[in-house]
């Protein structure tokens, strides 16, 4: 075996067998013009554009990135996780992809009688994936949360893996753009969340290495510049495992767009420091791509949304919402400050289910947003509101009390806009199979509602994995 880091989340695996390539945003930027590869990736190789196989671990546009994908052979063959709804799918059909191979969770697939890979689906649109290779077997767990008796499975299937691949880092806007009335409200999660994360998956794989990895990113938008200051670096990483101690026998191996393991040759790795002076080479780097982001606010500032499409698009989600999801989950108004005077405030009313304006918010209200117009306008044009959370570009203002509720409103939103939302859309053979297959990560979820937490803390979740300090 043999792969190389391309950047961020991209991952290009060379096998005895075929050529994998991961997740790949390959150039340019995500999330608005927000996201930016840090350390910046070179342009990509031929053999990049046209691999043996790609796999897409979820939906998040820094891992199925659209102006990358329509760089990539059509004839490729698409692995994807096979979730409970078909969106994926439907996505690839529209960007040209015709060999599109679902792959159930916990599935092991032999690509050669050598190769195999297995997707392990965690929540509503996130998967592990594993590559083995002989006696070498890499898992990127990316941004994927899995645990328990899900990542069990991972263990019995795979063993030990020679390679962990683990995400550290800030990819939501709570709390980093987010102000609160209770200081408390701030605090369901932190920088130890992302650590604690990466050192658990450490702790169920014992790995011989971690890489640190889907998170090397740097937000250079004007409006979420403030985020860099954040950001959990490698270094962190390698700290936070080294706190183990002599229980865990795993290296962390920092590794930059470019580098590279092979079976036979071990490790290639740039010798230059992109921590050590990070501020100045994002001054850099914020100047370079300047023209294409002002370019991109020129044409949003003449985007205009009316209140008429606003609230057309949110009464079909305020539809979709079981009625008592919407009277014990979402019981305070949620207000997006988006209008002109004299009624910028658009308010959701989750138990009337009415969507309506006004010059201020109701008393009551849980949180407030405040978002770019048209950014907000082409979100709703595609369907991908829930984005903008990952974007870094709004601020969220929290009454007291109102950040759980806040955090489920953008999860329910999330799980709405892939498909999941009104139920009879999924109340049918596939959705079944899926949940049987994932009985495990079932189980430990009903323990968990029935020993800790609230459900409005368990759906928030999906937004803010709650702290556990190490």
């Amino acid at each position: 075996m043999r792969f190389t880091v391309i950047g961020h989340a991209a991952l290009f695996v060379e096998t005895r067998g075929p050529t994998i390539l991961v997740d790949p945003w390959l150039s340019g930027s995500a999330g608005w013009r927000s996201w930016w590869q840090y350390p910046p990736s070179a342009e990509p190789r031929p053999e990049w554009l046209a691999p043996d196989y790609l796999y897409l671990t979820h939906h998040h546009p820094d891992h199925f990135h659209y102006p990358s994908m329509r760089r990539i052979d059509r004839d490729t063959q698409v692995l994807i996780p096979r979730f409970g709804v078909r969106r994926m799918q439907e996505e690839l059909r529209g960007l040209g992809f015709s060999r599109v191979r679902e792959l159930g969770h916990a599935e092991v697939a032999a690509l050669t009688p050598q190769v195999r890979v297995a997707s392990y689906q965690y929540g509503f649109d996130d998967t592990l994936f594993a590559i083995a290779d002989g006696e070498d077997v890499l898992i990127d767990a990316n941004d994927c949360k899995i645990r328990g008796r899900a990542m069990a499975q991972v263990r019995r299937e795979f063993g030990a893996p020679r390679f962990l691949l683990k995400s550290h880092s800030f990819a939501q806007a709570y709390p980093v753009c987010y102000e609160a009335e209770d200081p408390a409200d701030l605090e369901l999660i932190d920088r130890d969340t992302y650590l604690n994360d990466a050192v658990g998956a450490v702790r169920e794989l014992e790995p011989e290495f971690v890489v640190p990895f889907g998170s090397m990113v740097a937000f250079l938008h004007p409006e979420s510049l403030h985020v860099n200051r954040h950001l959990v670096g490698p270094s962190e990483v390698v700290d936070a495992v080294a706190r183990l101690g002599d229980a865990i026998r795993t290296r962390v191996i920092p590794m930059a767009p470019g580098d590279s393991w092979d079976a036979r040759e071990g490790f290639e790795r740039s010798s230059r420091d992109w921590y050590g002076d990070r501020e100045r080479q994002l001054r850099e780097l914020s100047q370079e791509v300047r023209p294409r982001i002002e370019a991109a606010m020129a044409l949003e500032a003449e985007r205009s949304l009316p209140f008429g499409a606003f609230a057309t698009y949110f009464r079909r989600f305020l539809d979709s919402v079981p009625w008592i999801v919407r009277r014990f989950l979402l019981p305070r108004p949620i207000v997006f400050r988006i209008g002109s005077p004299p009624e910028p405030c658009w308010i959701l009313d989750f138990r009337r289910r009415r969507v309506t304006r006004a010059p201020r918010p109701p008393d009551g209200t849980a949180s407030t947003i405040e978002i770019s117009e048209g950014l907000l306008a082409d979100a709703i044009a595609k369907e991908i509101v829930h984005f903008v959370h990952g974007s870094m570009r709004l601020r969220v203002r929290v009454a007291a009390g109102g950040a759980q509720q806040d955090l489920a409103f953008w999860g329910l939103l999330a799980i709405w806009e892939i498909g999941y939302l009104p139920l009879r859309r999924v109340l049918g053979w596939r959705f079944l199979t899926v949940l049987w297959r994932r009985r495990r990560e079932g189980l430990d979820l009903v323990r968990a509602l029935l020993t800790s937490g609230s459900p409005l803390e368990r759906l928030s979740s999906r937004f803010a994995t709650p702290q556990r300090r190490a």
